[in-house]
């Protein structure tokens, strides 16, 4: 619970522009998400604090395209610090403005601490690693506009990973 307060003191609720707007700055989603989930303590992963990679619309600068994102849950609560950002939302109006199906295949990942540490030390970089690129549309013409995939781990990180 401690973990959870924390997380609570630091986050501010999202602005519409700060919400998936602004090109640039979706750089770090997979690691920020991932290590969140490196750091959770047993009360949190007890309550059900998961990883979410899913394919998200942007808005603002990135309106219309869709690409992979990285964030946290835990209940209807989405918890999104990429970039710097304390967004925390409400994950049905999250959902909503990044019109996120999880009921579309491919297109929606959950993974619990486990998971996640088995995946990181699997592949060897924070992601994604199950979501269906095929289904990202209208890409941006400049790649650094999204987030970077398959971000290696340094090997201090990945002992960390295998130790747990």
């Amino acid at each position: 619970m401690k973990f959870f307060k924390s997380l609570l003191a630091e986050i501010k609720p999202a602005s519409e522009k700060e919400f998936l707007s602004e090109p640039g700055k979706l750089g770090d989603c997979f690691k920020v998400a991932g290590r969140s989930m490196l750091d959770l303590d047993d009360v949190n992963e007890k309550a059900g604090y998961k990883m979410v990679h899913a394919l998200v619309y942007g808005e603002g600068k990135l309106k219309g395209r869709r690409y992979g994102h990285a964030f946290n849950i835990l209940g209807n609560v989405v918890f999104d610090n990429s970039n710097g950002n304390k967004i925390m939302m409400r994950k049905a109006n999250y959902f909503k403005k990044g019109k996120i199906n999880p009921k579309e295949k491919g297109a929606y990942i959950e993974y619990n601490k486990d998971q996640t540490l088995n995946k990181l030390a699997k592949y060897k970089h924070w992601g994604p690693w199950d979501l269906n690129e095929a289904l990202e549309e209208e890409l941006p013409d400049v790649k650094k506009e999204i987030g970077n995939k398959k971000m290696k781990i340094s090997s201090k990180e990945l002992k960390i990973i295998k130790n747990i």
